[in-house]
């Protein structure tokens, strides 16, 4: 932010403090800080643990018996679990993404999970180094990262930030013309099947040299799904796993997804569960029609990429906090290259798609450390001072509304559970617990509204940006191969 000489000092001495005071606040989350939590890293381990023994990870047994043994005393999932004997939770994740946890399976489960914990931190920083490359100041790409892909996904130990490195890495690949390299890495961004898809269908129609690369490893995937697992499993999950655990979460409140939002507005299942795929095919095309259009308008050739992936986390038939992340390249890219209204309103998108809503809620200890990354982001994007200024205190004002309200929800205890048939998929009893803790609380919409109206946002702005590509030069996407950096200090080389 360009300021006259006083005014940037005090603004620096105001930051620092924020950030000293917002350390201080996670420092006393205690037991809760999120590498000592890691909820899903359980389930990842006991599934890559069923495969290493030749069992399914898919059924009620051996997930059940494995993840009761392993949830640590003491957090919340430990304590769930010691009060729910029949309570597994599932990890419906491809055959591929457990080769890894088969290999730590074999290793003692804190050290494994402690190795998890490096390797997310490790992913996230990466992918803010590849933004910098990319033109993106580092200090917004860490403010935008750090609690929506650092914190939330060391906090449930998700898979998403490998599949993040490998969307942000391919990105990077396209800018430099490493089209080969950037076919492998958008085929890699399957760690995480809804958001690669799209990325893999954008690198197949609008990077011709990428193609084979990109069908390579995906063979390679499949066939490490094979190998693992054999063809049975990777049958069941592709025909039964998948649509199970859409149907599984349809009134689960940390749902993000259209199906959700229908189903909680009293929409019979079946046709929230078609509106939700629907709406996934739908916005699908219009990332793929986007995509090409925003990057010869602003001569970005990352977001043939980014923009698919922003589009796979609007709507759905199923999503998570966590996976929202996905949209973050896109918008630090087109926030970067936007000036005037449209920049403020990029800016202001940033900063509610940074805060992870739902966490935050519930922790009022990352108060201080949601406004610090939104100040960030807003100073660095030399918008005017004062909007910055109210944004950054409706922000604040809208948590502490929210944290008057703290989240609470029903949590199923002792025998509420019944018992289920070993080889029975694991959605059989997941459903029974996510409708347990199902709510008519209406905070518990009200508190998506930030990030879902971000997300539009940020549609929004790519369909503008796109809106700039000449008619002419529409159906070519190879001449996207000859685009430079259009801003002159940028000493990015010519592609291809």
């Amino acid at each position: 932010m360009s300021s006259p000489g006083p005014r940037r000092y005090v603004i620096g001495i105001v930051v620092t403090l924020l950030a000293v005071a917002a350390l201080r606040d996670l420092s006393r989350l205690g037991q809760a800080l999120p590498w000592r939590t890691m909820d899903d890293f359980p389930d990842f381990y006991c599934a890559g643990e069923a495969l290493d023994r030749g069992a399914s990870p898919y059924t009620y047994e051996p997930l059940h018996a494995c993840e009761h043994r392993v949830n640590a005393a003491g957090t919340f999932r430990g304590r769930l679990f010691a009060a729910n004997p029949s309570i597994a939770v599932p990890a419906p994740q491809p055959p591929y993404d457990f080769a890894p946890f088969m290999a730590f399976a074999r290793l003692p489960f804190g050290v494994a999970r402690r190795i998890d914990a490096i390797a997310i931190l490790v992913s996230v920083a990466l992918c803010a180094a590849a933004l910098l490359a990319l033109g993106v100041p580092f200090d917004v790409a860490l403010a935008a990262l750090a609690l929506s892909a650092g914190y939330a996904e060391l906090n449930t130990g998700q898979l998403v930030p490998f599949s993040l490195l490998a969307l942000t890495l391919a990105g990077l690949a396209l800018s430099r013309g490493r089209d080969v390299l950037a076919g492998v890495l958008a085929a890699l961004t399957a760690i995480e099947p809804a958001a690669g898809v799209p990325v893999i269908v954008a690198t197949l129609l609008f990077v011709p040299r990428a193609r084979t690369a990109a069908v390579v490893a995906i063979a390679v995937l499949a066939f490490g799904s094979l190998a693992v697992a054999g063809p049975a499993a990777l049958l069941r999950y592709l025909t039964a796993v998948l649509p199970a655990h859409a149907g599984s979460e349809l009134h689960f409140p940390f749902q993000y997804s259209l199906t959700y939002v229908l189903a909680a507005a009293g929409v019979p299942p079946a046709v929230a569960q078609i509106s939700g795929g629907a709406s996934y095919l739908v916005l699908l095309l219009a990332g793929l029609w986007l995509a090409p259009r925003a990057a010869a308008a602003l001569r970005h050739r990352e977001l043939l990429v980014f923009v698919p992936a922003l589009c796979a986390v609007i709507a759905g038939p199923f999503l998570h906090q966590e996976e929202l992340c996905f949209a973050l390249p896109a918008l630090l890219v087109l926030t970067a290259g936007a000036r005037g209204r449209e920049r403020v309103v990029a800016s202001l998108a940033l900063c509610l798609l940074a805060v992870p809503w739902i966490l935050v809620w519930g922790t009022k200890q990352l108060f201080l450390a949601s406004l610090l990354a939104c100040a960030v982001i807003l100073l660095r994007s030399a918008i005017d001072l004062r909007i910055a200024a109210a944004a950054l205190c409706a922000i604040a004002a809208a948590i502490y509304a929210f944290e008057l309200h703290p989240p609470h929800l029903p949590v199923p205890h002792g025998g509420s559970l019944p018992s289920y048939a070993p080889n029975a998929l694991v959605q059989s009893e997941w459903r029974a617990y996510t409708q347990a803790r199902s709510t008519r609380d209406p905070l518990w919409l009200a508190i998506k509204l930030p990030s879902w109206g971000a997300l539009l946002a940020a549609l929004a702005i790519a369909a503008r940006s796109g809106s700039r590509f000449p008619p002419a030069s529409e159906s070519n996407p190879e001449s996207l191969r000859e685009m430079r950096d259009p801003r002159p200090e940028s000493p990015r080389a010519r592609r291809d």
